[in-house]
């Protein structure tokens, strides 16, 4: 019985993962999409736990910083 098991988490895990490939493949879920999903993870928790901590900055100021910080 524990086989089966292992299988069907095994076909799961494959399946969310083709779903996940299809959607960043449609551009459904982008680089900015993920940072800005952290963003407002991270903004909600800082006013849960601790406002002293400083919030990360909008897609388009993260994505110049990095560019400067390249060159």
């Amino acid at each position: 019985m524990k086989q089966h098991a292992s299988a069907f988490e095994c076909k799961a895990l494959l399946s969310l993962l083709t779903l996940a490939l299809l959607l960043s493949g449609c551009g459904l879920i982008s680089a900015q999409s993920t940072y800005e999903g952290v963003r407002s993870t991270e903004k909600a928790r800082a006013v849960v736990t601790d406002k002293s901590r400083s919030e990360l900055p909008p897609y388009d100021q993260y994505q110049k910083e990095r560019k400067q910080a390249d060159q």
